[in-house]
């Protein structure tokens, strides 16, 4: 206890020789970031300098990493390649062998999801379950042919339409003055 250092007026410890005083102000930062932050808001420095102050180095810091990466890597090709030049008789017809491999298993793994794929639809199909669109291509009742397209599709409902209301009504609406048939072609 005796070599604690005296307490000041408030009633904490004095600082000690070579030591600056807390500080005392509002911003209390306790780290360098923090310490160079106030220093720049202090001096009037905006935000948009402190950030283009970090994408500097952080972009210099990416710059100097890839640079490194470069340069080890260039002494790996200088350093490597007569090694792969006097080996390349051994490890070249391997790598040959083993690229077609892979392309054969590949394919082969390809072509049965294909057929567990094609067995799938075809098992659901036959007994039934009929996929996304399969209701229309099964049908037990055949489909009337098209006769002059979409057209004549059309008018057969507005048929079936003049014919129920004929049905329930007693005869036809009656046409307006002004609505006339022409002919399909001018002049015939």
């Amino acid at each position: 206890m005796a070599d604690r250092p005296p307490l000041g007026p408030r009633g904490a410890a004095s600082p000690r020789r070579g030591h600056a005083p807390p500080p005392t102000g509002h911003y209390q930062q306790h780290s360098l970031i923090g310490r160079a932050a106030q220093a720049f808001h202090a001096h009037g420095t905006s935000t948009q300098l402190l950030g283009f102050l970090a994408l500097a180095v952080t972009l210099t810091a990416l710059v100097v990493l890839a640079g490194v990466t470069l340069a080890g890597a260039a002494a790996a090709l200088v350093l490597l390649s007569p090694l792969a030049l006097l080996t390349f008789p051994l490890w070249a017809p391997v790598a040959v062998v083993a690229f077609v491999a892979a392309a054969a298993s590949l394919l082969a793994c390809c072509a049965g999801v294909a057929a567990a794929a094609a067995g799938t639809w075809a098992h659901r199909y036959v007994t039934g379950r009929h996929p996304a669109g399969g209701a229309r291509r099964g049908r037990a009742e055949p489909t009337p042919p098209r006769v002059g397209g979409a057209v004549a599709e059309v008018a057969s409902h507005v048929r079936g339409y003049y014919d129920a209301y004929a049905r329930e009504h007693g005869g036809y609406p009656p046409r307006p003055p002004h609505a006339r048939v022409k002919d399909a072609a001018p002049g015939a």
